[in-house]
């Protein structure tokens, strides 16, 4: 492939976290890995713009402002089959409640790059890099 040639993004992915510094963090770790990365602050920024342009997959953290986590995941699992990867601080019955609201997997935070990645390659179908 020339230089001048652009390559598509591996999969377009909604980050909805309400800690400003961790977007960031994620949505250049996600670029720098060839995702085109949109993000939001709060589930109901989420269910508007997956309602704009569906993503490939969305990370969603659990605590968020007004709708949490799981009360998005649910009202996204109401018309859309989007992989949802849901991150949360370890508490209990957690992964059960995040997988039970609709998640596709569960990630407790703090996590590294590599997992998230290993959890979106899962949750896309695509084989692991």
């Amino acid at each position: 492939m020339g230089e001048s040639e652009v390559q598509p993004p591996l999969a377009r992915i909604l980050v909805v976290d309400d800690d400003p510094q961790f977007r960031r963090a994620l949505r250049l770790a996600l670029d720098s890995h060839g995702y085109d990365v949109e993000v939001s602050a709060d589930g109901r920024g989420a269910l508007d713009a997956v309602a704009a342009r569906a993503p490939d997959l969305i990370v969603l953290d659990w605590h968020l402002p007004e709708l949490d986590g799981i009360q998005t995941c649910r009202a996204l699992r109401e018309h859309s089959a989007v992989p949802i990867v849901m991150a949360s601080g370890n508490r209990a019955n957690s992964k059960e409640m995040a997988l039970a609201a609709g998640a596709t997997d569960y990630l407790p935070k703090p996590f590294s790059i590599g997992e998230l990645l290993l959890c979106i390659e899962a949750a896309l179908g695509k084989p692991n890099s």
